[in-house]
């Protein structure tokens, strides 16, 4: 089934250039629905080496296409899977909103078709799914310029990480309206990700007092979260390429020019070689370190610590979209393997350290032996501490 709906509720402030509200859903389908068995059967790849969580729930699924905002204030279709546990009783919910790792620039790449296409980027729709059959309400979106024919992905841009995850929890809000459940009586929604989901999780707590007052956030997930954009450029480098030219194409290349950091080789073919590639041929493709992806001045700069000074221009956007340090208070759960390539220990220890001094709840939890992808074996933990942390 289709459906059209009308705009649920009004925004205090409505860009001129919109024509619906943001989190105003334009259609939903029911794809079907699962049984505790099939969503145990649908996870047994993703916790290969781990224990499959035993699903409490049967969940159905629908695809919801909702309304956001471009930066220039246009409307942004957004693509979203919603996943509702089969509740016996009315109760309070908690709803988790979960932000993939990168997998690419062009619509090709864009993570909702990672299962259809049988492609392994991170199998995010199998991590939701696991929490779902838990009893947490799933939400998977697609990030900001993904299903748009005219736009690529908005790659690390906070602001528009921010607004499609924002707007998605409103736009569950207007779905669980239209569909009339009985079964939910208050939301507590819990903004999660890794890697580059992490990155957006805390964009969306750093943006949420001047985006979505209306939103409410009961905690942060952060599986291996980048969330500094300079130290991943310093620690795993091939991503910088598609930072680099996300930033020249929305904020000028007289302010952002790929040219000036990247070797010739790959700044001459910067914008062929995105397109045609998703995130496993870039991994391939680029080099893992500075060295022979960036000319040797920026390389110097980058480990100096001079970028305010040698590139103030880039300095400032990326300053601008490194996400987590605004001053939200919201509690906060990081999941860091011991042998992250991604993102360093020591480097996510002083993200941590930070948040403490601002008097942030960290629940921080280190695995020795864990690499970037901590999400299974943070599971049960990551369950429980939603858990104590839903309304």
């Amino acid at each position: 089934m289709r459906k059209s709906l009308p705009v649920l509720f009004l925004l205090l402030i409505l860009s001129p250039l919109s024509s619906r509200a943001p989190g105003e859903i334009i259609s939903y389908e029911l794809e079907g629905t699962l049984s505790p068995r099939e969503i145990e059967d649908f996870n047994q790849e993703l916790f290969e080496g781990y224990v499959v969580p035993e699903a409490k729930y049967s969940v159905d699924i629908y695809w919801v296409k909702f309304n956001s905002l471009y930066p220039d204030g246009t409307d942004a279709p957004i693509t979203t899977q919603i996943f509702i546990p089969r509740y016996e009783d009315r109760d309070s919910r908690s709803v988790y909103v979960f932000g993939a790792g990168s997998t690419g620039l062009r619509d090709s790449c864009r993570p909702s078709r990672e299962h259809i296409l049988g492609i392994r980027w991170g199998l995010y729709r199998s991590h939701v799914l696991a929490h779902a059959g838990q009893g947490s309400i799933g939400i998977f979106s697609d990030y900001m310029g993904f299903g748009d024919p005219d736009r690529l992905q908005y790659y690390m841009v906070a602001e528009c990480e921010a607004r499609v995850l924002l707007d998605s929890i409103r736009a569950l809000k207007n779905l669980l309206q239209e569909l009339k459940l009985d079964t939910v009586s208050y939301t507590s929604h819990f903004v999660a990700g890794f890697s580059q989901g992490g990155h957006a999780a805390f964009a969306a707590a750093d943006y949420r007092l001047s985006y979505a007052p209306d939103v409410s956030l009961s905690g942060i997930i952060g599986y291996g979260p980048t969330t500094d954009i300079f130290s991943l450029f310093r620690e795993y480098s091939d991503v910088a390429p598609m930072v680099l030219y996300t930033y020249s194409q929305l904020y000028g290349i007289e302010n952002v020019d790929p040219s000036q950091i990247l070797i010739e080789k790959f700044a001459d073919n910067l914008e062929r070689d995105l397109l045609r590639m998703c995130v496993g041929g870039m991994q391939s493709y680029y080099p893992h370190v500075p060295q022979g992806l960036f000319r040797d001045e920026f390389i110097a700069s980058l480990t100096e610590e001079t970028l305010e000074r040698d590139y103030p221009d880039l300095f400032h956007y990326v300053e601008m979209n490194s996400t987590g340090l605004a001053g939200q208070r919201i509690p906060v759960a990081i999941y860091q393997g011991g042998n992250d390539i991604v993102i360093f220990p020591e480097t996510q220890t002083q993200f941590v350290e930070k948040l403490r001094s601002m008097n942030v709840p960290v629940d921080y939890v280190f695995y020795k032996d864990a690499r970037h992808d901590t999400r299974q074996i943070s599971f049960e933990k990551s369950r429980t501490w939603i858990e104590n942390h839903t309304k």
